[in-house]
């Protein structure tokens, strides 16, 4: 009995001495300031030579330019290092510079997001690597598009799909046009399809009046005509 009870206490002495330096530690981590280099900055010469190390996908040159403390959210005429290495798809180097701490959304005068422009190019990757990182789906930009606007708009049907799921504005709408009626105008009709199950408004009117229905009459799309009459298009 004696020996057991010894061998217990000798334990928890054990299991104690181990685990202080890891509460210290991280007690010292949550008390440590941000790194400078998270702050949203203007053009620099340090953060102009990252945003061109992004854009070329340049993976060391990125992860040497950060640890030596040049701005991840830097504003560059051209947008941010981030939304140059979605450009130029890079996908380590987006992924590096989300993981360190990149600003998802951080854009331009122009509000064109990351995510805006992996969408339109149909990265399904990157889309859903940006999400994960905090990336807001529903971003309009000034001229009111939203990422599955613009990958709807380019057919990128996968895109569409990923951004749903996310919960992205199926009934989103710019210059008084439904993403449905812009998607339906590019003769579509697997785009539309989806839009239309994941809960599009059939009889969205423009303030002239005319519908999805009326834009695919317009065009000549009688497959897309048929479907949204299927779906309950009002004559």
């Amino acid at each position: 009995m004696a020996k057991g009870t010894g061998s217990f206490l000798f334990s928890i002495l054990l299991s104690t001495l181990l685990l202080f330096p890891a509460l210290t530690m991280l007690s010292g981590c949550a008390s440590r300031a941000a790194p400078a280099n998270l702050s949203q900055q203007a053009d620099s010469p340090s953060g102009s030579t990252l945003y061109k190390a992004a854009a070329e996908g340049d993976f060391e040159a990125v992860g040497n330019l950060i640890e030596s403390g040049a701005p991840l959210n830097t504003l560059t005429g051209a947008g941010t290092p981030l939304m140059a290495a979605v450009r130029a798809q890079a996908d380590r180097v987006v992924w590096y510079l989300l993981s360190r701490g990149a600003n998802p959304d951080l854009a331009e005068s122009d509000q064109v997001t990351p995510l805006m422009v992996a969408s339109e190019q149909g990265d399904r990757r990157l889309v859903r690597l940006l999400l994960s990182a905090g990336a807001k789906v529903n971003a309009p930009d000034t001229q009111g598009y939203t990422a599955i606007m613009r990958a709807a708009e380019k057919g990128e049907l996968s895109v569409v799909k990923v951004l749903l799921a996310a919960g992205a504005n199926v009934n989103v709408s710019q210059d008084g046009e439904s993403l449905l009626m812009k998607v339906v105008a590019t003769g579509d009709l697997l785009t539309a399809e989806m839009l239309l199950a994941a809960g599009a408004d059939v009889n969205f009117r423009a303030e002239s009046g005319t519908t999805a229905l009326d834009v695919a009459r317009a065009g000549n799309h009688r497959d897309l005509e048929v479907l949204l009459v299927q779906a309950g298009a009002e004559f």
